[in-house]
């Protein structure tokens, strides 16, 4: 897309012309299975309604996603049905400028990794974990809810084999949890616009022509993005508070980080470890990438992201150049957190049938062609997860150094 495209008021866009212009905004670094295919076949959707409301306020429409390769859907209906993927960064200005997309809906989840030197006894750990769940936990005097048996949370246990000049622990678990605490108005504005009555009163509801958003300018994007903060920091300390209590309260810890989660104003990860160490959310340079129970996870030492290499041979650099995107794309600064969600009877989207801001995906099947499978709520959709083809392509794409490999030995989700 050229400057002159680019110079044109894009409210006055047909919505066929807004989609194409939303979808050059795409950088794709996904495996391009029927998750990855969704994820971008809605994701146009969310981008234009970013880049409408972008120009409404007199910020540049350039509203962008990146994705890393575990680009997946997202099964949180409200997330997908605003027009929002997973598996990626989500970027919308410079950091700085005081507006903040509420849709994304960030929940601070992340995964500690910590170090022993004993394997535990797994027979210890349930009676641990059933003292810690009948124990009120608190931290700064917010009662720690336990979330590790929803969703894909969960606490796992593994033999180290170290591929690097690091030397950890002989054995690993993984703590994988986020901040409940924090979605609705109880302790504060609230996370998740759908839950918080005090954060919908505070929001600006902007109707487009693809759907409906809420938006935060000014000094409420600046409070909300303390208690995005503030939330953050809470779930880093609780899934410490709970290894203490579960493992030997002399744990290493290798690392704490969130991965769905609010970076600045502008700057939302879906699921994506950020290997910015420069910013205070970061703490280490050593990120987890969690793949299913019977696979090993993998240890990543991050790069910065994306090599001028990198950019030219996924076709981003001319298309990047041209949008004037070229700094974002040399400093994407992703890792998948693990290896998303895979759709195993969708092979493509065929179509998308709009319907009063609603949008029914028509989806091929990966074994017949000719029959087509219509979905909105993505979340009833099939799924399993993928398996070690992210990690080959995050290396590929020198996202990072594989530093250790984590062989499992057991899961508990309870």
């Amino acid at each position: 897309m050229g400057s002159n495209s680019l110079s044109n008021k894009i409210s006055e866009l047909s919505k066929e012309d807004l989609l194409k212009r939303a979808k050059s905004y795409i950088f794709s670094s996904g495996l391009n299975d029927g998750a990855s295919k969704l994820c971008k076949a809605n994701m146009k959707y969310g981008l234009a309604q970013f880049h409408l409301i972008q120009e409404n306020y007199g910020f540049n429409p350039k509203a962008t996603f990146i994705s890393s390769p575990d680009e997946t859907i997202s099964r949180n209906n409200f997330r997908w049905n605003s027009g929002l993927g997973y598996g990626g960064r989500l970027n919308w200005g410079d950091g700085n400028e005081k507006l903040i997309f509420l849709n994304v809906k960030p929940n601070c989840c992340g995964i500690l990794v910590g170090g022993l030197d004993e394997l535990p006894d797994p027979y210890d750990i349930i009676k641990k974990i059933d003292n810690v769940k009948s124990t009120e936990l608190y931290y700064d005097d917010v009662l720690i809810n336990w979330d590790f048996g929803v969703s894909n949370h969960f606490i796992n246990c593994f033999e180290t084999k170290n591929l690097s000049d690091t030397k950890f622990p002989p054995y690993m678990f993984m703590i994988h949890g986020s901040a409940p605490e924090f979605q609705n108005d109880r302790y504060g504005i609230g996370l998740y616009i759908d839950f918080s009555n005090t954060l919908k009163e505070l929001a600006i509801e902007k109707q487009t022509l693809f759907g409906k958003q809420y938006i935060l300018l000014d000094s409420d994007a600046k409070e909300y993005l303390e208690f995005n903060k503030k939330a953050i920091h809470f779930s880093n300390k609780k899934r410490e508070i709970i290894a203490r209590n579960i493992f030997n309260p002399d744990y290493k810890v290798i690392c704490n980080t969130p991965h769905q989660f609010l970076k600045d104003f502008n700057n939302m990860y879906l699921g994506s470890n950020s290997t910015d160490i420069k910013t205070n959310i970061v703490q280490t340079n050593i990120f987890p990438t969690a793949l299913r129970a019977d696979l090993a996870c993998y240890l990543f030492r991050g790069k910065k992201s994306f090599s001028r290499t990198v950019l030219i041979n996924n076709d981003f650099f001319t298309r990047a150049e041209d949008l004037e995107l070229l700094d974002l794309l040399s400093n994407a600064n992703i890792l998948p957190h693990g290896g998303g969600y895979m759709l195993p009877d969708v092979r493509r989207v065929q179509k998308v049938l709009e319907y009063k801001y609603q949008r029914y995906f028509a989806c091929e099947l990966v074994k017949d062609q000719k029959k087509l499978k219509i979905v909105r709520d993505v979340k009833e959709l099939q799924f399993e997860y993928r398996g070690r083809d992210v990690i080959l392509k995050s290396i590929q794409l020198e996202l990072g150094e594989v530093i250790a490999r984590l062989n499992p030995i057991f899961s508990l989700k309870l």
